[in-house]
């Protein structure tokens, strides 16, 4: 290939869109137990998702050595890349950037820039995109990476969950505050601040926090045609395919993805959570 080269990690959760738009994605390792799966590669979303249900082991899960970036930059480089930039998740939540850092400085810095989108799953997944499209209209690596910096300061989430109770297994909540919670049918809605995910408020149903997470959406993208929005869901596609109808229908965004979260937050989040993240 010529031109510059776009990684990122399968916590990004952009699946077959990876392909299409030429993303190199390199693997998180996914622990039950004693068995360990590569993400994406070794356990597809259904298969996880089964599992967190029934295993009594909370699934763990950690970040790619730097040997594991180190052979995608040197190949990517050998293979006539003029440059690379790689897009990972929070480095609040994860050491992800960290190892990339790491194998960036080993094989060649000059040619390659690691970014922190201080996101999540699909918002770094939308960075990444927008990286792909310019470098396909060949756009060199310095004018790339700082529009990748400017669009993941305007990354936006907002999410939702069914019950408290996957976030006090992966142990984020007490598991009395969770089984109060769920008694009182307390629902958060999820934002992101400062690269770690926050509280933005709280409701008394699910479908009540499903209708605010697009009220919300719809405000704050309410010029037609502009903004990039995925909508991310737990297996919950139903849902996830309605949420963003109502979005389609009030402000008609320039791109709309819908697509499954994986472990990093499915973990977390458990069946039937629902989000909407998006790049005004």
């Amino acid at each position: 290939m010529t031109g510059v080269a776009v990684v990122t990690d399968s916590t990004a959760d952009l699946h077959t869109l990876a392909t299409d738009y030429g993303i190199e994605v390199v693997p998180l390792t996914i622990a039950f137990g004693n068995e360990q799966f590569r993400d994406g590669i070794d356990l597809s979303m259904d298969e996880f998702y089964a599992r967190l249900q029934r295993d009594p082991h909370t699934p763990v899960t950690a970040q790619p050595p730097p040997s594991a970036f180190t052979a995608v930059y040197k190949r990517l480089l050998a293979g006539g890349a003029s440059g690379i930039i790689s897009l990972h998740l929070s480095s609040a939540l994860s050491g992800t950037y960290n190892s990339a850092s790491l194998a960036a400085k080993e094989v060649d810095p000059e040619r390659i820039t690691v970014v922190d989108t201080r996101s999540v799953s699909l918002g770094v997944g939308l960075v990444a995109i927008g990286a792909a499209e310019n470098a396909q209209r060949g756009g060199d690596l310095a004018s790339i990476v700082e529009r990748a910096h400017a669009d993941a300061s305007k990354v936006e989430l907002y999410a939702t969950i069914p019950t408290l109770t996957y976030i006090a297994r992966g142990g984020r909540i007490g598991p009395l505050r969770s089984m109060l919670g769920n008694i009182l049918k307390i629902v958060p809605i999820i934002t992101l601040r400062d690269g770690e995910v926050a509280e933005y408020g709280k409701v008394r149903t699910f479908d009540r926090a499903v209708d605010q997470v697009v009220d919300i959406a719809i405000a704050k993208m309410e010029k037609p045609g502009v903004a990039r929005c995925a909508v991310l869901h737990a297996s919950a596609s139903r849902l996830a395919g309605d949420v963003a109808q109502r979005i389609r229908d009030a402000v008609q965004p320039a791109l709309m993805i819908v697509n499954s979260v994986g472990p990093t937050v499915g973990t977390h989040a458990g069946p039937g959570a629902v989000g909407v993240i998006f790049i005004q």
